[in-house]
């Protein structure tokens, strides 16, 4: 399978990956054929790509460190979570508690396994996915810092519910397309007060989980908010919450961007540690991702276009990429493999949205 952006989907493309709305059902099953009226639904759920196959791509699995089921039931509860709040019933902390655990011990039996992209979301479900997002990653550092299973499930809350203070923030705000007014700007920074208030008030949530909600807008050098807090003085659970928000949020679309490719995101990351981020926390966070995802499409320097196959956290930069397009932009008609890390005149010039 290979990842395509819904705006160069062509009928008669197959679907590679079952596509979910955040109750788990399934909205298009993997292996249908892709006619014109799929498509103006996925364009209705204004969903960002979709992965397909095809005759050089079939075989290829895009591994992802939680299982499909598992991320389903996840994204599932954290909707289930925020409808309850909404509905003035509090926060439900043994569901919060039993996603993350399941998370927690998932992630331990793949500790192996790097993050690619692979959730495919609709835009109304962005908050519940971005929150199972944050926290699948957060635990993934946690675990790179070998932190123990009740650390990681302090972790693994705070990070879930990191963003609970946005229900109580105005929706047309939120949802808003286009850039915020100042006033619109500081509504949205109330949200980690608002968020940790509500954490706190329940005796089951931890004071510490709840501080990833508090602070997981505050930046190391001092810059961020609601208090400006910089260093040690922010907790090394939501400095982790934070690195992992940014990320989730710099790779998926926004109202008035484009996601940004995974090795972008990642370049942003590395560069703000020692600023906004703990430079060792920073390092912690990308070696646990894939710079180049299985399944991403890339054009080569001697701009052949192929797909990534096969990936290695010793060679991340330098991926297997299995050849598309040969350099004058024509179909191959074999399998051609190229192992980057054993081939140094050839190296990776541009993600491909095709």
């Amino acid at each position: 399978m290979r990842r395509i952006l819904l705006e160069n989907i062509a009928s008669g493309m197959k679907l590679a990956k079952p596509l979910y709305n955040a109750d788990g059902m399934i909205l298009l099953n993997a292996g249908i054929e892709l006619q014109d009226r799929f498509i103006d639904r996925l364009k209705e759920l204004d969903v960002s790509y979709i992965y397909v196959e095809d005759d050089l791509t079939q075989d290829i699995d895009v591994p992802d460190v939680i299982g499909e089921k598992t991320r389903v039931e996840a994204v599932s509860s954290a909707k289930k979570i925020v409808e309850q709040i909404k509905l003035g019933r509090g926060v439900d902390a043994a569901q919060a508690k039993k996603v993350t655990n399941t998370l927690v011990d998932e992630l331990c039996r793949n500790k192996g396994v790097m993050a690619n992209f692979s959730d495919m979301r609709t835009r109304n479900d962005y908050l519940f996915s971005h929150s199972v997002n944050v926290c699948v990653l957060s635990i993934m550092t946690g675990i790179s810092l070998g932190f123990d299973e009740l650390r990681l499930q302090d972790l693994g809350v705070g990070a879930l519910l990191h963003d609970v203070g946005k229900i109580e923030i105005n929706p047309d705000i939120l949802n808003k397309n286009g850039r915020l007014t100042v006033e619109e700007a500081e509504e949205i920074k109330k949200h980690p007060s608002l968020g940790f208030n509500l954490l706190r008030s329940n005796p089951d949530i931890s004071l510490i989980s709840a501080h990833c909600a508090f602070q997981h807008h505050e930046r190391y050098d001092g810059s961020g908010y609601p208090r400006g807090l910089k260093e040690d003085q922010i907790h090394q659970y939501a400095q982790i919450v934070s690195i992992a928000d940014v990320y989730d949020a710099l790779t998926s679309d926004a109202t008035y961007r484009r996601a940004m490719p995974v090795y972008e995101a990642i370049a942003i990351i590395t560069k703000a540690g020692g600023s906004y981020f703990d430079s060792e926390l920073v390092k912690a966070f990308v070696d646990n991702i894939a710079i180049y995802p299985i399944g991403s499409v890339v054009r080569l320097n001697n701009n052949q276009i192929g797909v990534v196959v096969d990936i290695s956290r010793e060679f991340k930069s330098r991926p297997v990429v299995r050849i598309l397009f040969d350099e004058h932009k024509q179909p191959v008609t074999k399998l051609i493999e190229l192992d980057l890390s054993k081939n140094p005149r050839l190296y990776i010039a541009d993600v491909v949205e095709r």
